[in-house]
């Protein structure tokens, strides 16, 4: 009898890793990969300025974007907090990134790299408000006329590069998210979102004149995102 019972209580820990064990594949199996487009509306900023010897120019000016659509694919998975939240991360494709209206100027491919976290509160069968917010890094391809200010700098003798811009962006989002089968979900989100771009920041000497150049920009994007996600 004493044996019996040695041998019953050694299962105890065994038994309670293997329900470990099995109740961790099925929350993984909640990893859902997501695809979105975005119709967007940006106010925007681009402050600059361009100086030799103490002349200073300034190249400064607001814009609105030019194009107005957006497509973005994320990745998330629950998020260890609560069965309610998730984390992930994702991509925007904005593509060519410019200014219209009376300053048409046209600054590269933006494209977008950034990590989530959502909250969703059950508001109804199958259905729930989905509050997010996310943080990144924002990467600009060089182009169009932004491309040509470069050319031109270095055919001065000024040492910029053709290389790809950096940048951060942060946003906040609420919307709702439906559940339409065991692996589809239906969402849509209105966000906002704070972007700043750094462009230019140099300063040396050409040709015996001091030269300063710095430009970058800041702005405000409000979009309306409707998407999907698919739970593997």
């Amino acid at each position: 009898m004493r044996s019996l019972l040695v041998l019953q209580e050694s299962w105890k820990p065994s038994l309670a890793a293997l329900l470990l064990l099995v109740a961790v594949p099925a929350r993984a199996a909640d990893t859902r990969i997501g695809v979105g487009l975005e119709l967007f509306t940006e106010s925007s900023q681009l402050a600059g300025h361009q100086t030799i010897n103490g002349a200073r120019r300034d190249e400064s000016f607001d814009y609105n974007t030019s194009d107005f659509l957006a497509a973005t694919l994320s990745l998330s998975v629950p998020a260890p907090i609560s069965e309610h939240a998730r984390m992930g991360a994702g991509v925007r494709l904005l593509g060519n990134y410019g200014s219209g209206g009376d300053h048409v100027f046209g600054f590269g491919l933006l494209n977008e790299a950034f990590v989530t976290g959502e909250y969703g509160l059950p508001i109804a069968d199958k259905t729930e408000a989905v509050f997010g917010a996310r943080g990144g890094l924002a990467l600009l391809v060089p182009g169009k006329e932004f491309t040509a200010e470069i050319h031109r700098l270095q055919d001065q003798g000024v040492n910029v590069w053709s290389v790809p811009r950096v940048g951060w962006l942060g946003g906040i989002s609420v919307g709702a998210r439906r559940r339409m089968g065991e692996h589809l979900l239906l969402r849509a989100d209105m966000s906002g979102q704070l972007e700043k771009l750094y462009l230019f920041a140099t300063s040396q000497d050409v040709k015996g004149l001091e030269f300063n150049k710095a430009w970058s920009t800041f702005g405000l994007r409000l979009g309306l995102t409707l998407g999907a996600e698919f739970a593997l």
